[in-house]
């Protein structure tokens, strides 16, 4: 895999540092920007172009699905992994229907963050293992 250029946009430090260390862990991703703010994020996105986006959802100031259908805008060919906190079946699809390629439960991020860049710079689709215990289709994502 080629050097991937990455972005990391969550408002709390320490997570943020956490999925900086995990990206680190795969010497193809370099993360080149991180951010706590959605506002920031589109700028950032706009002015860097990046290969990916590891995004927050719960977000102050614009969410960061709001962000998510911004950055679609201003950087189309970047692809977006959502983060949260929330692992529910009905947001996972959610936040694919707005553009997202992956969504990770912030609980699994451990174990399925890397697996979901993976999976998403190779084409694909990823959603954590907690939505898929709840009864997740493929066909969701579309």
């Amino acid at each position: 895999m080629p050097t991937l250029r990455v972005f990391v946009v969550d408002d709390h430090p320490v997570v943020r540092e956490m999925i900086c260390s995990l990206l680190s862990q795969e010497p193809a991703l370099r993360v080149v920007c991180r951010t706590a703010d959605g506002e920031e994020a589109v700028e950032k996105a706009d002015e860097l172009r990046p290969d990916l986006v590891v995004l927050d959802i719960g977000l102050a100031g614009i969410t960061g699905i709001e962000a998510a259908r911004r950055i679609r805008k201003v950087s189309p060919e970047s692809k977006i992994i959502f983060l949260s906190q929330f692992d529910s079946l009905h947001m996972a699809s959610e936040v694919l229907k707005v553009g997202g390629h992956g969504f990770v439960a912030k609980i699994d991020a451990g174990s399925d963050l890397l697996k979901a860049v993976r999976t998403v710079c190779a084409g694909g689709r990823f959603v954590s293992q907690q939505i898929v215990d709840q009864g997740w289709k493929q066909e969701e994502s579309v």
